[in-house]
């Protein structure tokens, strides 16, 4: 009996111990399930995380930006509107040709050059115009001459033609009438043949230095028509700007010997070609010089288009540069915006005009578009990657 006693008593203390043990293994294990549910939540959070970038290509030229980011709230959005300003479209340097001061002797000799080769070129010039004159002027005598030579020996032979025939006269008369009648007819088309020659000599040599005043940065027909109390001007004008250019479109000048005085103005002409060196037109001004303040060869900073006109401005800080283009980025619903090509003109102030690629009424970013110039980048590369790569698929 007391060995049974004391059995029973070993197990009912193992059996004590045994539930508990069992107790703190349960509570281990709902410990150890619960640390594990949690690490796997933060981990799959992680990875949603992973999987929404902040910012991301959408699409071709899109990028998309996670609404209410961080990244988000450092925008500034702005949409876009039109101002009328008279600000100029384009501002270029630009130097006094040529000025023909007020007096009273003949035109020619009062035009002032900024060159001694300039001035050379003009008297060559002026000399073509008198020979062409000349020689126009030579050509319509010639012609009358010879048309009267011609008629006179021509009513000769049709008087002995009829004498001929009434028999009073003899017909070898006749003959010598006849071939005198040839001969008149041949040296006047020699003659009128010799003054059309010179004419054409005289234009053609005309025309010649016509090119070479310009070459010089002057425009022949501004040196005939212009009036007294003048300057002309000349700047080049980048190929890709000038088509902001056109005749008779109003400008300032603002020289940089009288820097305190605005100039008003007007483009007179543009030449014919562009410079094949420079890739420039030379574009040509007159200036108002009654007050006798311009000397040749003054430069001047030239502002063109002030003409009032009705333009879109948006935060120059808005405008990102990539390669030879520039770029804004244009609302494009929640979240996206769409890259879009512009042309930019000059600032003012803060802001920068756009001569194309905006409407008006877009919703843009402005300052912070700088955060976005990467994926810009980015976009801008796949896009052309992409273009490669279907180029290649065609060519094959």
């Amino acid at each position: 009996m007391i060995y049974l006693a004391l059995f029973m008593d070993n197990f009912l203390k193992r059996s004590s111990r045994l539930k508990t043990g069992l107790a703190v293994s349960m509570a281990l294990a709902v410990l150890f399930n619960g640390s594990w549910q949690a690490a796997a939540a933060d981990q799959k959070e992680a990875t949603e995380v992973e999987v929404s970038p902040v910012v991301r290509i959408v699409k071709p030229r899109v990028i998309g930006v996670k609404a209410d980011s961080l990244l988000e709230k450092k925008f500034n959005i702005s949409t876009v509107q039109k101002k009328r300003i008279n600000t100029p479209l384009l501002v270029v340097t630009g130097a006094v040709v040529a000025r023909l001061p007020i007096g009273s002797s003949p035109m020619e000799d009062r035009w002032q050059f900024n060159s001694i080769e300039l001035s050379g070129v003009y008297a060559d010039w002026q000399r073509a115009q008198a020979e062409k004159e000349f020689n126009t002027k030579r050509l319509v005598k010639i012609r009358e001459l010879t048309a009267a030579q011609f008629n006179s020996q021509k009513l000769a032979v049709d008087r002995l033609r009829k004498l001929v025939a009434t028999g009073t006269e003899a017909i070898r008369d006749l003959t010598a009438a006849e071939a005198n009648l040839l001969q008149v007819q041949l040296e006047g088309q020699k003659d009128v043949y010799e003054a059309e020659t010179a004419l054409t000599v005289a234009t053609r040599s005309r025309a010649a230095l016509e090119r070479k005043l310009l070459q010089e940065g002057v425009d022949p027909l501004l040196l005939e028509s212009s009036a007294a109390g003048v300057s002309l001007v000349m700047a080049d004008v980048p190929e890709l700007r000038i088509g902001l250019v056109s005749v008779g479109q109003s400008c300032i000048a603002r020289f940089y010997g009288i820097p305190n005085q605005l100039f008003s103005g007007k483009v007179r002409s543009l030449a014919p070609t562009l410079s094949a060196e420079r890739h420039t037109l030379r574009v040509f001004f007159e200036l108002n010089d009654q007050a006798d303040q311009f000397k040749p060869g003054m430069y001047a900073e030239i502002g063109l288009g002030t003409d009032p006109r009705d333009a879109i401005l948006i935060p120059t800080d808005g405008v990102l540069h990539s390669g030879n283009s520039d770029y804004v980025l244009i609302g494009d619903g929640p979240g996206l915006w769409r890259i879009a090509e512009v042309d930019v003109g000059e600032s003012v102030d803060d802001h920068v005009e756009i001569l194309k690629g905006l409407q008006g009424g877009e919703r843009i970013i402005g300052n912070g578009a700088i955060l976005l110039k990467p994926m810009l980048v980015e976009a801008l590369q796949n896009e052309e990657t992409d273009n490669k790569t279907q180029s290649g698929g065609v060519m094959q």
